[in-house]
Protein backbone atom coordinates (compact mmCIF):
# COMPACT_ATOMS: atom_id res chain seq x y z
CA UNK A 1 0.00 0.00 0.00
CA UNK A 2 1.21 3.53 -0.95
CA UNK A 3 1.44 6.20 1.71
CA UNK A 4 -1.34 7.93 2.42
CA UNK A 5 -1.15 11.74 1.89
CA UNK A 6 -3.31 14.01 3.58
CA UNK A 7 -6.24 15.19 0.92
CA UNK A 8 -5.75 13.01 -1.40
CA UNK A 9 -8.01 9.85 -2.15
CA UNK A 10 -5.92 6.44 -1.34
CA UNK A 11 -8.15 3.28 -2.01
CA UNK A 12 -6.41 0.94 -0.06
CA UNK A 13 -6.29 3.58 2.83
CA UNK A 14 -10.08 3.93 2.56
CA UNK A 15 -10.88 0.85 2.96
CA UNK A 16 -8.66 0.11 5.74
CA UNK A 17 -10.02 2.88 7.68
CA UNK A 18 -13.51 2.37 7.20
CA UNK A 19 -14.84 1.73 10.98
CA UNK A 20 -12.64 4.53 11.61
CA UNK A 21 -14.46 6.81 9.10
CA UNK A 22 -17.50 5.07 9.82
CA UNK A 23 -17.34 5.56 13.68
CA UNK A 24 -16.36 9.75 13.41
CA UNK A 25 -19.34 9.96 10.91
CA UNK A 26 -21.09 8.45 14.16
CA UNK A 27 -19.77 12.48 15.62
CA UNK A 28 -22.28 14.14 13.87
CA UNK A 29 -24.90 13.16 16.01
CA UNK A 30 -24.71 15.07 19.57
CA UNK A 31 -25.72 12.47 22.05
CA UNK A 32 -22.96 9.98 19.99
CA UNK A 33 -20.55 13.03 21.05
CA UNK A 34 -21.58 12.58 24.27
CA UNK A 35 -20.82 9.17 24.93
CA UNK A 36 -17.68 9.46 22.62
CA UNK A 37 -16.69 12.02 25.44
CA UNK A 38 -17.65 10.25 28.60
CA UNK A 39 -15.81 6.83 27.27
CA UNK A 40 -13.79 7.29 24.30
CA UNK A 41 -11.67 3.68 24.25
CA UNK A 42 -15.25 2.14 25.27
CA UNK A 43 -17.16 4.12 21.83
CA UNK A 44 -14.46 3.21 19.51
CA UNK A 45 -14.39 -0.65 20.61
CA UNK A 46 -18.01 -0.36 19.75
CA UNK A 47 -16.61 0.18 16.05
CA UNK A 48 -14.49 -2.49 15.71
CA UNK A 49 -11.17 -0.09 16.23
CA UNK A 50 -8.04 -1.51 16.93
CA UNK A 51 -5.37 -0.55 19.56
CA UNK A 52 -3.37 1.44 17.42
CA UNK A 53 -6.24 3.14 16.04
CA UNK A 54 -7.82 3.81 19.56
CA UNK A 55 -4.39 5.07 20.65
CA UNK A 56 -4.70 7.64 17.69
CA UNK A 57 -7.94 8.91 18.44
CA UNK A 58 -7.57 9.76 21.74
CA UNK A 59 -4.55 11.47 21.50
CA UNK A 60 -5.90 13.07 18.39
CA UNK A 61 -2.93 12.22 16.54
CA UNK A 62 -4.10 12.94 12.82
CA UNK A 63 -1.27 12.65 11.09
CA UNK A 64 -1.11 8.81 12.25
CA UNK A 65 -4.93 8.55 12.32
CA UNK A 66 -4.88 9.66 8.01
CA UNK A 67 -1.61 6.76 8.21
CA UNK A 68 -4.72 4.76 9.62
CA UNK A 69 -7.01 5.44 6.54
CA UNK A 70 -8.85 8.33 7.80
CA UNK A 71 -10.57 10.27 5.89
CA UNK A 72 -9.91 14.33 6.19
CA UNK A 73 -13.79 15.11 6.40
CA UNK A 74 -14.95 12.35 8.59
CA UNK A 75 -11.32 12.92 11.13
CA UNK A 76 -12.70 16.58 11.50
CA UNK A 77 -15.85 15.57 13.12
CA UNK A 78 -13.34 14.79 16.00
CA UNK A 79 -12.55 18.26 16.37
CA UNK A 80 -16.35 18.39 17.60
CA UNK A 81 -15.91 16.47 20.91
CA UNK A 82 -14.06 18.31 23.64
CA UNK A 83 -12.39 15.42 25.59
CA UNK A 84 -13.62 15.14 29.19
CA UNK A 85 -10.75 16.54 30.81
CA UNK A 86 -11.81 19.80 28.77
CA UNK A 87 -14.79 20.36 29.69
Amino acid sequence: MTKPQPGKFNLDAALGGYALNKMCHSLNRAENRVAFASDERGYCARYGLGEEEIAAVVARDKPRLFELGGNMYFLAKLDRVKKVEEI
